[in-house]
This record gives C-alpha cells, structure tokens and sequence, in this order.
C-alpha cells in the first residue's frame, strides 16, 4: 500500500504545498506570463519548486495546472497547447 493511503486510513493533518504563482514569481517569473507554460519550457524549475516543499514537509503537492484551462489559455493563445501542458504539469 501506497504511503498516501496509508496516512489517510490513520486520519489526521496532510500539510499540502502553497502558491505556486506566488512562489514562481519570488524566482522572477512576471505575474504577466503564464505559470502553465512553465511545465513545457522551464520544466526543472517546476521540479525545484515541487521538490522545496517536500523538504519542507509537505505531504501532497499541487500540479502546476491552476490555470491550464481553455479560458486562460486563450489569454495567452495557447488553447491547442491544453492537453499538453496539463499532461506535462
């Protein structure tokens, strides 16, 4: 069995990740740009991010996909790029 279903048949506290945006634009990504997009060009800094807050304690991370829906995605003309970056994030 898995470490996950594990904790969940103890109960108790999961500590999960914070704000990926937030955090992204800490490591100098512009609030103009699209998080999403990161998952195909700066793949490695997505991993850097997960891999903080693991060592911090985390015990479930988020996928870098808030906004890789087809509404945002048209903002920034990347709606056929969809599947894709939710695949990769």
């Amino acid at each position: 069995m898995n470490r996950f279903r594990e904790q969940l048949q103890k109960g108790g506290v999961f500590l999960s990740d914070g704000a990926m945006g937030t955090y992204l634009h800490s490591k100098g990504v512009d609030f103009d740009d699209c998080f999403d997009l990161l998952n195909l060009t700066r793949p490695d800094v997505i991993r850097a991010i997960h891999r903080e807050y693991i060592e911090a304690g985390s015990d479930i991370i988020q996928t870098n996909t808030f906004g890789a829906n087809r509404c945002k995605l048209h903002r920034f003309g990347l709606v056929e790029r969809l599947a894709e970056i939710n695949r990769a994030g």
